[in-house]
């Protein structure tokens, strides 16, 4: 099992029964669709009709509020579904006027065109952490994601991945749903791969540190994960000792004989820095016990030191780098 694959298409089969077990209801989604495939091929405008079957469904009005519409409301997006693309910032930008609601907007478009778009709500947003400065954006960005894994995992429609990915929410979010033999497989496959959900999600979260320093993004870490803050502190460490090396004419590497050269010791550099009377005594030590420490995060297993211990780390370096670099 350890070795299996996951994959998420295989959640989409799921659906109707999840949406059975978490609300007892779930939105009739083929009535829906063949309610507005004429708006998508033509046949019909789109118009209060269909605006009255979707706000009359049961599961919708458990989720949202369809706002007051008028006939004449809809004269302006005469003509736009039948020549709808994919991610159609024009005509969801028109919708978002109307209804003034962004998952709204996603269920029309949805049942317009399950091709190309798919409902937008908090259970998918929040498992792949979609960003962006306003809902508009954040529907762009999402349908970009629902793009990546309908190829990654050869879905037919994005309105599938987005079937797959909200069982996939609420597999994770509920226990009760986890713990169903079937799901709990699924809940581990998914737990032991590196997988495409995983990897948007993640590419999100650290969207808003990518730019940052390399110091800064450790102290970040520290409270998740202080081994990881001390493995990017400990790069650094390595790159301040080399540059205050090459600052100061020290080579961090010899050569011992032609065509063969050895890279010194970062304890080597700083003996050379120590004894040229470039770093205090203080310093050197103070540097030498973090490099250590440094290559205990990087080969053992067992790891003693704490997240106190890394803010030090990271602190001194900081401090260091601070007074000899600016």
């Amino acid at each position: 099992m350890e070795n299996k694959e996951f994959n998420l298409k295989q959640l989409l089969n799921h659906f109707s029964e999840i949406g059975g077990k978490r609300w007892g209801i779930t939105l009739q989604l083929n009535k829906l669709e063949n309610v507005f495939k004429p708006v998508k091929e033509g046949q019909e405008e789109l118009s209060l009709k269909h605006i009255v079957v979707i706000r009359d469904d049961w599961a919708f009005m458990n989720w949202w509020k369809m706002p007051e519409i008028k006939e004449e409301d809809l004269v302006p997006l005469k003509g736009d579904f039948v020549k709808l693309k994919p991610k159609d910032e024009s005509v969801i930008g028109k919708l978002f006027d109307l209804l003034k609601n962004i998952e709204i907007v996603s269920c029309v478009l949805r049942f317009i065109d399950p091709q190309n778009y798919g409902i937008f709500s908090p259970p998918v947003e929040n498992i792949l952490k979609v960003l962006g400065k306003h809902q508009i954006e954040k529907y762009l960005n999402y349908l970009g994601h629902l793009t990546e894994l309908k190829e990654e995992y050869d879905f037919e429609r994005i309105a599938d991945v987005d079937m797959a990915l909200w069982v996939l929410a609420n597999i994770i979010n509920y226990s009760y749903i986890r713990h169903h033999p079937v799901f709990s497989v699924i809940y581990k496959e998914y737990e032991r791969t590196t997988n495409l959900v995983k990897k948007i999600m993640a590419r999100n979260s650290l969207e808003g540190i990518r730019q940052e320093k390399p110091l800064y993004k450790a102290e970040l870490f520290l409270d998740s994960d202080h081994i990881v803050a001390g493995l990017i502190a400990g790069r650094e460490l390595d790159l301040f000792v080399k540059g205050l090396c090459r600052r100061n004419g020290i080579k961090p590497i010899e050569r011992k004989e032609p065509g063969k050269i050895r890279h010194k010791l970062i304890p080597e550099l700083l003996e050379e820095l120590f004894d040229k009377r470039l770093i205090k005594r203080e310093e050197f030590e103070e540097l030498k016990y973090w490099w250590y420490v440094r290559c205990d995060l990087i080969h053992e297993q067992d790891i003693l030191v704490g997240r106190t211990e890394i803010k030090k780390m990271i602190d001194i370096i900081n401090k260091l780098k601070e007074e000899y670099e600016d």
